[in-house]
């Protein structure tokens, strides 16, 4: 509004001399404009607003908003808030990311991450197994976990979390889940994979699973990434991409005979989309194995219908503590840019009308979608391989970095780890001085090469240089110099090729 307006203008140029006043009174502001989106963690504020939205019927998942931990000191402080929302006899199901249980979390180390994360989810999983829900009707279930995730980079470390964790005996009986983001090429093979794994876990006397399909909301910092280490980006290209795989995965999950051990969440606010699975999940039988989900405060008109015409909706709604509510800024700035999209139906959903352009801007990019489904890659966008490439550079060219190496694939992994077993206990030979073309490897001292990781190893020997020995190098150095000087630029190249 207007008002609005200039006290924004009039608070941009009173931050400038009096910040300690103006910035608390617009995190207030921000706070109470977003209190419909981000829910206030804060245990009576929560409860007060968990109690009335189960006397209406809605059913939410509560995530605790934080971007990726800095520290274990905070590792262990998200963990126990989210040890008390499973305590707490009114929550009912929470979404947390692997990112928020370990601070040092490393695709290099992806055997040491993968088991100090189960380890710490161990404790939410036996939480939700210890502290059951109690539903209106009486009836009681155990808490539900699913695991989040954002970055393309924890994608087979959350899976292989999942996997692992739910794999042990003590959990054959629990229910939880796990999200998949169908912008990402690489989801639908997981997801088949997935599948299997939980049709056997079934057929073993098993709890079956879920697993929440979205389509992406991190893809500016996937971009941001891959520019700067020299990758592709991770997810798909297009929009058009991500609808299509989108569908073809919605697809694949609700057969029936999928669906009965992998439970689909069916996560959009796209009407189309909606319609469309709806008619799917009928057609294909699947209704018992499925739900929707969307996101808590965001178009409640259309979250009515949908609930009334299903009979069921689960609201993602995420949660923040006042002293924390910086890091919700993250989450509002990736909403704002993915529903200001033009491509994106929340984009065109306030003024959406039958026959409209944007009716049928958006009808045809559907249709288009569901026609394409199988036409997206399934393979990864990211494809460094370590091992077997070859990386050349040419004279003639303009100087082009190598990309950075890409940890989060498997190749690479492998490549690091055979370098590190060939080189772990090789012995160096001595190694000598070159000076001026020559090389001396007598009468000098030895001194051990040492590995810094562990302290005993002596890997070798070389020599020590003495004060003639560095006179001879400098005063080499000044003849050479003058000789580079008249080196021609394209011999420079070459050599440095060589």
């Amino acid at each position: 509004s207007l008002p609005e307006k200039a006290a924004l203008r009039l608070a941009d140029w009173a931050s400038r001399f009096f910040p300690w006043i103006v910035m608390p009174a617009i995190r207030a502001k921000v706070r109470h404009d977003s209190r419909g989106v981000i829910l206030s963690a804060e245990y009576h504020h929560l409860n007060r607003y968990l109690n009335k939205r189960r006397s209406e019927g809605a059913r939410l998942n509560l995530n605790l908003l934080g971007e990726a931990v800095l520290g274990e000191e905070e590792a262990a402080r998200r963990l126990e808030n989210n040890l008390a929302l499973l305590r707490d006899p009114n929550v009912a199901y929470i979404s947390i990311k692997i990112s928020a249980l370990f601070s040092q979390i490393n695709e290099l180390a992806f055997v040491e991450t993968v088991t100090t994360v189960k380890d710490r989810l161990r404790i939410l999983y036996r939480a939700a197994r210890d502290h059951l829900y109690r539903f209106p009707d009486g009836h009681e279930v155990s808490k539900f976990v699913n695991l989040d995730m954002e970055e393309y980079s924890d994608l087979h470390l959350t899976v292989a979390v999942f996997r692992e964790l739910l794999d042990e005996e003590e959990f054959q009986d629990l229910r939880a889940g796990i999200v998949l983001q169908a912008y990402l090429p690489d989801s639908f093979a997981v997801q088949q994979e997935l599948t299997e794994w939980a049709k056997e876990r079934v057929a073993n006397g098993g709890a079956s699973l879920k697993l929440r399909i979205v389509k992406g909301a991190n893809l500016a910092m996937e971009r941001v990434e891959a520019s700067a280490e020299g990758w592709p980006q991770a997810p798909y290209r297009s929009k058009e991409e991500v609808d299509s795989n989108f569908k073809r995965m919605l697809t694949f999950g609700l057969q029936s005979k999928n669906a009965r051990a992998l439970h689909i969440g069916i996560a959009s606010h796209n009407l189309f989309d909606i319609a469309y699975a709806m008619l799917l999940r009928e057609s294909l039988g699947s209704e018992e194995w499925s739900e929707f989900e969307m996101l808590e405060g965001m178009a409640n008109h259309q979250a009515a219908v949908v609930s009334k015409r299903t009979g069921s909706l689960l609201f993602y709604a995420p949660i923040v503590a006042a002293k924390d509510f910086l890091s919700a800024i993250a989450y509002l700035v990736r909403r704002l840019d993915e529903n200001t999209s033009p491509q994106n139906f929340l984009h065109d959903l306030f003024g959406l009308e039958p026959g409209s352009k944007e009716w049928k801007e958006q009808k045809e990019r559907f249709l288009i979608a569901c026609c394409d489904q199988e036409q997206p890659a399934t393979t990864p966008n990211r494809t460094q391989n370590r091992i077997t490439e070859k990386i050349a550079f040419s004279s003639d060219e303009d100087f082009v970095n190598a990309p950075d190496t890409d940890w989060a694939l498997s190749a690479n992994r492998k490549w690091i780890n055979d370098k590190l077993e060939e080189w772990r206990d090789r012995k160096i030979p001595d190694i000598p001085l070159h000076i001026g073309g020559s090389e001396i490897s007598n009468d000098r001292e030895k001194v051990a090469i040492k590995d810094p990781s562990r302290p005993d190893w002596n890997a070798g020997f070389h020599l020590l240089g003495t004060l003639e020995d560095v006179d001879l190098a400098l005063n080499t150095a000044v003849v050479a110099g003058n000789q580079w000087k008249e080196t021609p630029v394209p011999e420079r190249k070459e050599l440095l090729l060589r």
